[in-house]
């Protein structure tokens, strides 16, 4: 009698431990089931997508304000290095720094064959409503040219001599500007004095 009681405890204890078995295979289950209708590989993948999403815009606008940001002295020594293959079109500096540079000529040679290039130009200043005229080979090519951060663009001939000539400053200053060759990839900035030229000679590559 004693052994036939044990032997139903042994057996009611074997149910109890399948059924908990299948309860948890049961669970396993159907939670599987919920990540594979969810369309998720594992519990929280959504979450996690998302969270990952975020962190990667947030390096991508870190990135782009490091590259693009320069402080003002850094801004000044590119400037006084005369010319550079690094700054965008319409780089400028605030308008009353004072940089000490010299008018110069510059001779730009490389440029691919017979023809034409484009020559970009603005005031590294600002808008200082500065006046100029351009000239190409001694021709006039604009005959008054109002300097200010928005970048202007001309075309002129290679070979060619491109001719720079201050007519008036606003600001009783010689007048600042940089001329960017995009096929070079120079930028250069220079001065000229009212009534006084400075000359770009472009020489191509035979």
């Amino acid at each position: 009698m004693k052994k036939q009681k044990e032997y139903k405890q042994k057996l009611l204890k074997s149910e109890q431990t399948d059924h908990s078995i299948v309860n948890h295979h049961q669970e396993e289950q159907l939670t599987s089931k919920k990540t594979e209708e969810d369309g998720e590989l594992f519990i929280g993948e959504k979450k996690f997508r998302t969270g990952l999403g975020w962190l990667t815009i947030f390096f991508i606008i870190l990135l782009f304000f490091t590259e693009t940001t320069m402080s003002q002295e850094e801004g000044i020594e590119v400037i006084q290095n005369r010319v550079s293959h690094a700054v965008e079109s319409g780089f400028t500096i605030e308008t009353d720094t004072e940089i000490q540079i010299d008018a110069r000529d510059f001779e730009i040679t490389g440029f691919d064959g017979l023809g034409e290039a484009r020559m970009l130009i603005w005031d590294y200043r600002g808008d200082t409503g500065n006046e100029i005229q351009i000239l190409a080979d001694g021709q006039v090519i604009r005959e008054v040219h109002r300097l200010n951060s928005n970048v202007a663009a001309y075309s002129v001939p290679v070979p060619g001599v491109i001719t720079i000539r201050g007519l008036e400053s606003h600001a009783a200053q010689p007048i600042t500007y940089a001329v960017k060759f995009p096929e070079r990839k120079e930028t250069i900035f220079n001065l000229v004095p009212v009534n006084g030229t400075n000359q770009y000679t472009l020489i191509p590559r035979f």
